[in-house]
């Protein structure tokens, strides 16, 4: 049985209002380190903080705001973008009925031309599931332009009503617009922006996706006025049933640890822990899952930001999961940003390695889930950020790279000054490979090898993931590393000498790298790849206006334009080269994209692609 949870929880047991004798009982139950116990008065823990800011802080935000008002510094194009989003928006509430008329002949024209937003023929081109439990895709069956007869409100009305009428009978309805090109001329001003939909229904859900294209008068007030809206990749997705169901609380409910710490989530911690610990709103911590005790359900190991306690879930058979942390001696309080399941010693149990600001922990499972610290691994720089293992030399056990992406300040103080490029960074902080050397029933040693192997060339890059995979099909394993600024690297493993090979194979894919997976998605017999990116509307806009780096020639900005469109497939071609294939995949809007891993989730035998997205969305008061 496999253990399902939620990988973005972080948090902390703060125990308020309660005698030390039930603190006692508390910690033992929920394995909580005694430091960082708190006893207060508070009759109700909670409630969020108070929003705190004082005069000189809401005078800096609104200086702050003026300054990012583009009306202020000559962005008249995005003025325009705030201006097409917000009535496009309006427009689309049809579908959530709270829309109203009286506000559409304010910023429509009388003569408005419009297509069909919901298109009159859809073709079905994919199926899967059982009658209770299905997805279907169904898309236009042209893509050519109609243009509906009636001009004019009761035009627009007719295609909106057309587009609402498959949410009839849905809830929580919501519908999104993002403009990503914004074009002025003396007579119009044209914008592309992707609108989506989604909705419960009484079976399942409802998803709605397509382009729309917008032409737009500009009035004399400066507000623009739409004459004319056509769509185009039009995309309806029909779930019947649940393919995936949140079973976090079902699983760990009975923990206190979960209850009083976890379901708070980090933002409730960042207002009650001091940030000496390491915790800090830009924390980016992950986990881990394995078989820690031998039997066969899968296990969970959860890492926390600085003065939050690492926790181990081990399942058990009824599909709950209960708090082994202390008594596997991994409960730790140090910033914990990855972690890995993996045999290190071939005895056919799972050691934890975990990075920590400690450095590289290594531990050694005694088979019945109880750890103990064999070796820490250490390097000049330690913004450690994820941790892989492969057999790069093929002695038969599993070696250790490790991804990091800035470096301490003390380690470039003795070497030739780089400065920071942000298409192209070299100033980050060097990976490391480290060798399993360790002994039969003896030493654990690890040997940092990076060097000697050829991995230190473009070892600077600010690495965020990577990933092992045999590409070329010759018997041994090559690496893809995701950077986070620029350039990433495919490195040829040549009977464990690497070369960077990413150019000569059109693998570099020059964006902000989140994440990697290899998979063979049409099965052909090699191996592509599918990296996680940034998808920015803004900056999709920006970078092709004219007034965007001004003396720039248009590869370079191009190079920046790239880092907006979002996350990249690479499909394999057998030859020693990739070509690029996201848009045609329609795999390349992955919004802001972190992790990414292909996986058959519909037992089919094709690979499908799991993007997780999404990025800090609390308003920041400025407050101490």
């Amino acid at each position: 049985m496999a253990l399902a949870i939620v990988a973005g929880v972080c948090g902390y047991v703060l125990f308020r209002g309660r005698s030390m004798r039930d603190a006692d009982s508390i910690s033992a139950e929920a394995n909580v380190p005694r430091k960082l116990l708190v006893n207060t008065t508070s009759a109700n823990n909670d409630e969020p903080l108070a929003t705190l800011a004082t005069d000189s802080v809401r005078i800096e935000q609104a200086v702050v705001e003026k300054q990012l008002d583009p009306k202020q510094d000559g962005w008249e194009t995005e003025v325009l973008a705030e201006q097409a989003k917000t009535v496009l928006t309006r427009l689309a509430e049809r579908l959530t009925g709270r829309d109203s008329d009286k506000e559409w002949s304010t910023s429509v024209s009388e003569e408005v031309r419009t297509g069909y937003l919901y298109p009159p023929e859809l073709v079905e081109v994919f199926r899967n599931g059982s009658d209770d439990k299905t997805i279907v895709v169904r898309r236009a069956k042209s893509d050519t332009e109609q243009t509906i007869e009636e001009l004019g409100l009761g035009g627009l009305r007719f295609a909106f009503d057309e587009l609402a009428k498959p949410f009839a009978e849905a809830s929580d309805v919501h519908a999104h617009i993002k403009v990503i090109r914004v074009n002025e001329t003396a007579e119009v001003v044209e914008t592309t922006a992707y609108f989506e939909a989604e909705g419960h229904t009484p079976k399942g859900s409802l998803q709605q996706r397509a382009t729309w294209n917008c032409q737009w008068r500009q009035l004399s007030s400066g507000n623009l006025e739409l004459v004319s809206i056509h769509a185009q990749d039009f995309e309806e997705v029909v779930e019947s049933g649940s393919w995936f169901v949140d079973c976090t609380k079902a699983v760990l409910e009975k923990n206190r640890s979960f209850r009083e710490q976890l379901s708070f989530g980090l933002n409730h911690w960042l207002s009650r822990l001091d940030r000496v610990h390491g915790i800090h709103v830009f924390a980016r911590t992950g986990l881990a899952v394995g078989d820690v005790n031998g039997d066969g359900l899968d296990d969970v190991y959860v890492c926390q930001p600085g003065g939050l306690p690492n926790r181990l879930f081990v399942q058990e058979s009824d599909g709950t999961a209960t708090d082994r942390s202390h008594d596997a001696g991994v409960d730790w309080l140090d910033q914990t940003s990855s972690a890995l399941f993996l045999d290190l010693d071939n005895d056919g149990d799972q050691e934890l390695v975990a990075a920590s600001s400690a450095g590289l922990l290594v531990m050694e499972n005694d088979g019945t889930g109880k750890f103990r610290l064999r070796a820490t691994l250490t390097s000049r720089d330690i913004d450690t950020q994820s941790i892989s293992a492969a057999d790069y030399d093929n002695d038969g056990d599993l070696d250790l790279y490790v991804c990091l992406e800035f470096s301490n300040q003390s380690s470039l103080n003795s070497e030739p000054k780089v400065a920071f490029v942000y298409h192209d960074a070299n100033d980050g902080a060097a990976n490391a490979l480290f060798r399993n050397d360790i002994e039969s029933k003896g030493k654990w040693k690890f040997t940092n090898v990076t060097q000697e192997v050829g991995l230190d060339v473009d070892n600077r890059r600010h690495s965020l993931a990577c990933a092992w995979e045999d590409y070329d099909n010759d018997g041994d394993q090559d690496l893809y590393v995701a950077n986070d600024y620029g350039q990433n690297c495919l490195y040829q493993n040549d009977e464990g000498k690497f070369e960077n090979v990413a150019l000569l194979t059109n693998a570099v894919d020059s964006a902000s790298g989140m994440s990697v997976s290899w998979g063979d998605y049409n099965r052909d017999g090699w191996m592509d790849l599918y990296v996680a990116n940034m998808f920015s509307s803004a900056g999709s806009r920006i970078t092709r206006q004219e007034q965007f780096k001004l003396g720039a020639d248009n590869e370079y900005r191009k190079i920046y334009s790239r880092f907006a469109k979002g996350n990249t497939l690479l499909e394999n071609d057998g030859q020693g080269k990739f070509r690029e294939v996201s848009k045609s995949a329609g795999v390349e809007m992955g919004r802001w994209a972190w992790s990414s891993v292909f996986a058959d989730i519909n037992n089919d035998a094709w690979d499908d692609l799991l993007v997780a997205n999404g990025y800090i969305t609390t308003e920041d008061t400025g407050d101490l």
